[in-house]
């Protein structure tokens, strides 16, 4: 599997739009956070989630769309929590704008 290239926009889009909206939320987070590393129980706290494992579930079922679409996760995990970096943050955010042009 590949990472999302900065110049990868249709593929972005197609992963954004893939997200469940219930997911999305975290992503949503993790773009608009890019270069910072937090934990579940922070990304949890922050977005009003009752459990950090709902945390847990999104990055799960978003890693899956990401390889469903040959793509690696456009983030990075460890023992400290989740990372985006930025340029990843940025082609998901122009992904993201697409999309909710769509609507």
């Amino acid at each position: 599997m590949q990472e999302f290239e900065p110049d990868d926009i249709e593929t972005a889009v197609a992963f954004y739009r893939s997200i469940e909206e219930r997911h999305r939320v975290v992503l949503d987070f993790l773009i608009d956070h890019p270069e910072e590393r937090m934990d579940e129980a922070t990304i949890a706290d922050r977005l009003g989630l009752p459990e950090h494992r709902d945390v847990a579930r999104a990055t799960y079922a978003m890693g899956e769309a990401a390889a469903a679409l040959g793509r690696k996760r456009p983030w990075g995990e460890s023992q400290h929590g989740y990372l985006m970096p930025s340029a990843q943050a940025e082609l998901l955010r122009k992904a993201r704008e697409i999309v909710r042009g769509e609507s």
